[in-house]
């Protein structure tokens, strides 16, 4: 039987029709289990790689009058059981909800974090979608028993099934940018269609063979021509301009699924505007948007200024201005889910941060009504039923589901509640402190609990954080780019006093809840809901209630930066420290000898990290020391060990191990899981190798920024990503290089210092050479000095680069006698070995608040980049440096390299009178 699978799988390759014809012979048709029961919850079924086809012969094509767009959703109605299947979140279930019986029918268990649900078009197969733990499964809707459950890849966030041949299930995967296409008939994974980073939602045509995906935090619709399979083009969406700072302004950002109208030329996009605003301000970072793509030109609608009509983006104030009972317009946040009425009239949309439901006039393009306070926590889908007569929404922190009467749909009506919730989960998994943590998180509706967490309905956590710390905080250091770093280079939270570092600690004595109130305060939080509470919460003179909302917020914290403030994340327990560096050296002995004199492999050793991760506690506290082990010791941060005494750097499995690049922009920002390194490694690493070889992993540790402030610390990623060789050469092909036919364990970089005081000759070179071939050099005398022209010619970041506010770079001129030795050197050190800041240099200054510059790598005091000379790949920078008009002699501009600055190296090594490592990098005849 095996056999025959796999011939069929085969055949699958060449042709997916002729593959089941060929193939259902020799299959029979399943048994009818119809009627089992399913409640409690059934278990998942095990991941099947290969396994025999789940149906005896492909389902009939839908006719085309029959067909029916579909939007990926975690709530959809279910016309032939009259019933609503649900996805209920991190309970890990499907649900199934007599809504005419108020009832919870049934549970299917289908893993960790269930982030979507679809009924298939002939109504025969429900899919479930697992995000936490990479999988879909294939449930049977009548006897509610998993089928089949398929490994999809990292991260899948939502599915659908396609309109017209119910065959294919198409489900967005997050961190493996694609589209997964699985074949229901034979139960397997069909094809992939790659698209661009993180996509989110899906929706797909009744009428055109296209799906639409929308991405998690950039402003595109990739358009995928389902026949083909194939992406058609990507659709922008602009941004929405700057006019005045309370007014919808920003990137669009924070996508959900798309819905096609009830036509089908176009599609609404629910999304937020990110402003670039900073700090935070509750009124001023994000508005509410709805988007509109139309789907046969595939661009995006405008909005004509000379219409009554709005036809394109719906944005506060304009297209959603419904007024309150104060006269003034209402304010809604996180628009999550829309829907359409199958009379093309009116559609809703989901408000899921400030808990309420938009009802929109689709001819005018305007909403005229509101649903405010939904029942519940969190309203995170919905869905209508065949008639239009009610509309479901699925709350995903209290599990339930509210119904609501929609007045026939017709736009003289009124949307209203129907009945109460009903309960979706029999049971919570999650910590009761946790779950009352992740309400607040997500929650902007401000008439909730003893103290608000906004003000009027504004902005939640979970509006910048979308999903907790991961991926799309990325997004959040592309769009908050500083106006003027010299003045201001925080784009986070401001005012902070321990940069959430004891947050582990979400219900003990070590808590600081400050920083913690800090950010609710600047959501617009922090007031009493009673009009007889008082004046706002001081977050450092917390009341009670304050504290517990701390308390609570602090779990949500601690459960995604379970190592705060470094941010990696360990999955499946800890790792074993016996199956490291001299264990894989003793079969890998070239790899373990290269990388013994590395300067990975005394990374936890640095007497330059060592002395900031001191002064820093000193200045922050002790678990600010977190921060430096995340990757300067990532195993230990694994294992528990923050102490840096085992010196163990950056070993085998602080890289082997990792199964996820969290590409947060966080300090050691990597999803880590432990292997068994004695049961067989060689098929886990070479596996591996696609993640390790990615810039994306590199990016763990060398793109970096403060945590909470935000300040950009190291920006090596950054620099790659925006220059012209960024997918073209990778990390390693420069640093990692293979020597026959293996990788140079050397990893050579710029630190030559550490080369030079733990490394070996042949590093030392190699770090060298990689220097000296970075710059090209020209230089001109012109009046009053010479003007020194450097071209970054060899590097695929900036330079310099890394943590460049410790290291600098400069030009100094020597003329040069007729023996060739120097009679004078203009620029460069003064006579105390300090460089003047008037030298012409490059690197990096931080300051503080005041202005006052912060020369020991005082990150978490750093609010201001006073100076920024940095040269990007490909390009050039001029510097000039005096020399009198007279000066004899042929004149030679020398490029040197301060691997340390000088101020920062004496402080480190405490002998006031050190010379700081130099290095001469390049030179050139002064023309």
């Amino acid at each position: 039987m095996r056999g025959i699978a796999f011939a069929c799988i085969a055949a699958l390759c060449l042709g997916l029709s002729a593959a089941v014809a060929a193939c259902s012979e020799h299959f029979p048709a399943l048994p009818d289990e119809a009627g089992v029961e399913a409640a409690p919850p059934a278990e998942a079924g095990p991941v099947e790689a290969d396994a025999s086809p789940l149906e005896s012969a492909p389902p009939a094509q839908i006719p085309a009058s029959q067909r029916v767009s579909a939007s990926s959703s975690r709530v959809i109605w279910d016309v032939e059981r009259s019933g609503v299947w649900v996805a209920n979140g991190d309970v890990g279930t499907i649900a199934f909800v007599d809504p005419n019986g108020r009832t919870l029918v049934g549970e299917v268990a289908v893993g960790q974090d269930a982030t979507s649900v679809a009924l298939s078009p002939d109504g025969a197969w429900i899919a479930a979608v697992d995000r936490a733990g990479g999988t879909v499964s294939l449930v049977d809707p009548d006897a509610r028993v998993v089928r089949r459950t398929l490994s999809v890849g990292n991260h899948p966030r939502s599915c659908v099934w396609d309109a017209a041949d119910p065959r294919w299930l198409y489900v967005a995967v997050e961190d493996d940018a694609n589209v997964t296409i699985v074949d229901r008939t034979l139960g397997v994974v069909a094809a992939t269609i790659p698209v661009m980073r993180l996509p989110s939602g899906l929706a797909v045509s009744a009428t055109a063979s296209q799906l639409l995906v929308s991405h998690r935090i950039d402003g595109d619709v990739t358009v995928i021509d389902t026949s083909a399979r194939v992406v058609t083009t990507d659709v922008p969406l602009a941004d929405e301009p700057y006019s005045d700072p309370t007014t919808p302004n920003g990137k669009p950002f924070a996508f959900e699924a798309p819905a096609y109208t009830f036509i089908g030329h176009h599609a609404w996009i629910p999304h937020e505007l990110l402003a670039p605003v900073h700090p935070f301000v509750f009124d001023q970072t994000l508005f509410p948007a709805i988007s509109v793509v139309d789907t046969q030109l595939l661009v995006e609608q405008p909005t004509d200024p000379n219409s009554a009509n709005i036809d394109g983006r719906k944005n506060l104030f304009d297209a959603i201005d419904v007024i309150g009972p104060d006269g003034q317009p209402d304010v809604f946040s996180q628009p999550c889910a829309v829907a359409m009425h199958p009379n093309g009239l009116v559609a809703w949309a989901l408000a899921c941060a400030s808990e309420d439901l938009l009802v929109f006039d689709v001819t005018q393009g305007i909403a005229i009504d509101a649903v405010r306070d939904i029942p519940g926590d969190h309203p995170v889908g919905l869905a209508l039923d065949d008639t239009g007569q009610r509309v479901f929404v699925l709350s995903d922190q209290s599990h339930t589901l509210t119904t609501f009467d929609t007045d026939g749909g017709v736009l003289i009506g009124h949307t209203r509640i129907y009945g109460d919730p009903i309960p979706t989960a029999a049971n919570d998994p999650v910590d009761a402190q946790l779950r009352a943590g992740l309400e607040l998180f997500f929650s902007a509706n401000p008439s909730k609990g003893p103290l608000t967490t906004t003000n009027d309905d504004w902005m939640s956590c979970a509006g910048c954080h979308l999903d907790g710390f991961g991926p799309t905080n990325a997004r959040l250091f592309e769009a908050l780019v500083p106006h003027d770093p010299a003045t201001d280079a925080q784009i986070g939270h401001a005012g902070l006093k321990d940069f959430f570092s004891t947050t582990n600690d979400a219900g003990g004595a070590s808590l600081d809840p400050h920083d913690l109130l800090v950010a609710v305060e600047e959501q617009g939080g922090l007031v009493p809901v009673a009009s007889d509470g008082g004046g706002p919460v001081d977050p450092g003179a917390p009341t009670p209630d304050a504290i517990t909302m701390a308390q609570r917020l602090a779990a949500v914290v601690a459960r995604d930066l379970a190592v705060q403030p470094a941010w990696t994340r360990e999955v499946g327990g800890v790792p074993n420290t016996a199956w490291d560096a001299e264990y894989c050296g003793s079969c890998h002995p070239s790899e373990y000898a290269a990388w013994k004199t590395s300067v990975h492999a005394h990374a936890g050793e640095d007497p330059m990290m060592l002395y900031c991760s001191g002064n820093e506690q000193g200045i922050v506290g002790p678990p600010f020391g977190k921060l430096c082990v995340g990757c300067h010791d990532p195993v230990g941060a694994r294992t528990g060990d923050f102490s840096l005494q085992a010196k163990r750097g950056v070993t085998c499995i602080g890289c082997h191990d990792v199964t996820l690049p969290l590409q947060s922009g966080g300090n050691g920002g990597l999803q880590a899981t432990p292997h068994d390194w004695s049961v067989d490694h060689k098929a886990w690493a070479e596996a591996s190798l696609a993640t390790l070889r990615q810039p994306t992993f590199c990016e763990g540790c060398h793109q970096q920024f403060v945590p909470g402030t935000g300040l950009l610390a190291i920006d090596t990623l950054g620099e790659y990503d925006r220059g012209p060789y960024a997918g073209q050469t990778l990390c390693v092909d420069c640093h990692m290089p293979k020597v026959d036919g293996v990788a140079d364990h050397h990893a050579a970089g710029g630190n030559v210092y550490l080369g030079q005081l733990f490394g070996d000759p042949t590093l030392v070179q190699e770090q060298t050479a990689h220097v000296q071939e970075v710059l090209s050099v020209s230089a001109v005398r012109v009046a009053g000095g010479v003007e020194v022209t450097l071209g970054n010619v060899g590097a695929g970041h900036g330079f310099p680069t890394g943590v460049t506010d410790i290291k600098q770079a400069w030009v100094e001129i020597h003329q040069q006698g007729v023996d060739g030795g120097t009679l004078a050197t203009y620029g460069g050190l003064d006579d105390a070995g300090s460089l003047p800041l008037s030298s012409a240099r490059l690197g990096i200054d931080i300051a503080g608040v005041d202005g006052g510059l912060l020369l020991h790598h005082e990150l978490s005091s750093a609010a201001r980049v006073p100076f920024d000379v940095r040269i990007p790949p490909g390009e050039a920078q001029s510097l000039f440096v005096p020399v009198p008009d007279g000066a004899p002699g042929p004149l030679e501009a020398v490029v040197v390299f301060g691997v340390v600055r000088g101020s920062y190296y004496r402080a480190a090594v405490g002998d006031p009178g050190a010379v700081a490592p130099t290095l001469e990098m390049a030179h050139a005849e002064v023309r």
